[in-house]
């Protein structure tokens, strides 16, 4: 199974120590895989105006210093390309949520149109769009909850 951790780095993220939790829930997610709580190949991604796994990323590995910087829109159709359409695999999104109207309505019809939980998403900050709300949108001191039996799903 592979897990892909999405790391919104779009402008809003940069506010409010945003970066920094999300290097620590990322942190987590590597740590409880490693510790076999869970299993899968966490490929991380870097999402704003474009959408990209780093390929040469290993959980292992510290957090890469260039995801702590945050700037530009977040692009919801990148994000649609990069899996194009349907992934071989669950994905986590780490936002704030702070997208514009067209972007919501794009993530969302994409979100709908895979298979059912393959998406789930981690409220990132004190302050989080009050769009993201549902049963498979978690805080991120939630991560944990977000995780426990999801994986175990097989591939989506």
């Amino acid at each position: 199974m592979t897990l892909y951790v999405v790391c919104d780095v779009s402008g809003s993220m940069g506010e409010d120590g945003r970066p920094f939790l999300m290097r620590t829930v990322v942190t987590a997610i590597a740590q409880w895989i490693q510790l076999g709580y869970g299993r899968a190949q966490i490929q991380l991604c870097r999402w704003a105006a474009e959408a990209t796994v780093l390929p040469d990323w290993d959980a292992r590995q510290d957090y890469p210093p260039d995801l702590l910087v945050c700037q530009g829109r977040s692009n919801a159709n990148a994000l649609v390309q990069l899996f194009e359409e349907k992934p071989d695999g669950k994905i986590l999104v780490l936002s704030d949520g702070f997208w514009s109207r067209a972007e919501s309505k794009v993530f969302m019809q994409w979100k709908d149109r895979l298979p059912a939980d393959t998406v789930r998403l981690i409220k990132t900050g004190s302050e989080t769009s009050p769009l993201l709300k549902g049963v498979k949108v978690f805080a991120a001191e939630d991560i944990l909850a977000a995780l426990d039996g999801w994986l175990e799903g097989g591939p989506a």
